[in-house]
C-alpha cells in the first residue's frame, strides 16, 4: 500500500512533469514510438493478411510463421540491432514492429474468413472484379476483426515500448528502470501506472471504433443478398 501511495505522490508532484526528464516528455516519446511502430506494422501486415484472406493461400504458413515470430524475444531484437545501430531509435522501432505484425496478419485473415460465402457470390454476380470485391465487400465486412487485430497489436506495443529506456532512448520505461536502480518504487509504480493509463485509453478508443464498424457490417450483410425474380409464364394466348 505504501508503494501505491508513494507512486501517486510522485505522479502528483509538479516537479516530475516538466523539463527534459519529466513525465510529459516521456509520455510524448512513448506515444510517438508506439504510434510509428503500429503504423509501420499495419503497412506491412495488412496487405499480407488481405492477400492470404482473399486467395485462401498461405494460411498454414502464416499461422506457423506468426507463432515463431511471436516467440522472438523483443529485448533480444533491440540488443542485436542496437549493436549495429547504436544510439539510434531504429532498434526499438524494429522490435516493436516485429511484435505488432502477427496479430494484424492473423486477424485480417480471420476477418476475411468471416465474410459469408453468399456475400462473395453476390459480389461476383454483380460483376465485381477480385480487387473491387476486396475493396468494396470483403474489407468492409471484415473490418471489426481487422480492428481487433490492430487493437491487440497496439496494446502490446504500448506495453512493450518501455524497452526504449533499456538503450537510453527515454519513454515511460525510464522511470521503471531508473526507479528500480535506486529502489524508488514510488517512481516505478508511477511510470507503470501511466503506461497502464495509455493502454486503457487505447483500448477504449478501439472499442468505440469496433462498435461503430459493427452496425455497418450488419447492414451490409442484410442487404447483400440480391433477390432473384423468377419470371412467371403468362396464362392464355391466341
Amino acid at each position: 500500500m505504501s508503494t501505491i501511495l508513494d507512486g501517486f505522490r510522485w505522479l502528483l508532484d509538479p516537479d516530475n512533469w516538466g523539463g527534459r526528464n519529466g513525465i510529459g516528455r516521456a509520455v510524448f516519446q512513448h506515444v510517438w514510438y508506439s504510434l510509428v511502430a503500429t503504423v509501420a506494422a499495419i503497412v506491412i501486415a495488412f496487405p499480407i493478411g488481405v492477400a492470404i484472406g482473399h486467395t485462401g493461400r498461405g494460411r498454414f504458413l502464416a499461422a506457423n510463421v506468426s507463432g515463431v515470430w511471436r516467440a522472438i524475444p523483443t529485448i533480444g531484437v533491440v540488443t542485436i540491432v542496437f549493436r549495429w545501430q547504436p544510439l539510434s531509435v531504429w532498434p526499438v522501432l524494429l522490435a516493436l514492429v516485429v511484435l505488432a505484425i502477427p496479430p494484424i496478419v492473423l486477424n485480417t485473415v480471420a476477418g476475411f474468413d468471416s465474410v459469408a460465402p453468399d456475400v462473395r457470390d453476390a459480389a461476383q454476380g454483380m460483376g465485381l472484379t477480385g480487387w473491387q470485391s476486396v475493396r468494396q465487400v470483403e474489407i468492409p465486412n471484415a473490418l471489426p476483426l481487422i480492428l481487433a487485430g490492430v487493437r491487440s497489436a497496439t496494446l502490446q506495443v504500448i506495453a512493450t515500448a518501455t524497452i526504449a529506456a533499456y538503450v537510453g532512448l527515454g519513454g515511460l520505461g525510464r522511470f521503471i528502470i531508473d526507479g528500480y536502480a535506486v529502489r524508488d518504487y514510488g517512481e516505478v509504480f508511477g511510470g507503470s501506472f501511466v503506461v497502464a493509463v495509455l493502454a486503457l485509453l487505447s483500448e477504449g478508443a478501439f472499442a468505440l471504433l469496433q462498435r461503430a464498424a459493427s452496425p455497418g457490417v450488419e447492414r451490409r450483410r442484410r442487404t447483400s443478398t440480391i433477390p432473384t425474380v423468377v419470371p412467371q409464364p403468362q396464362l392464355g394466348g391466341t
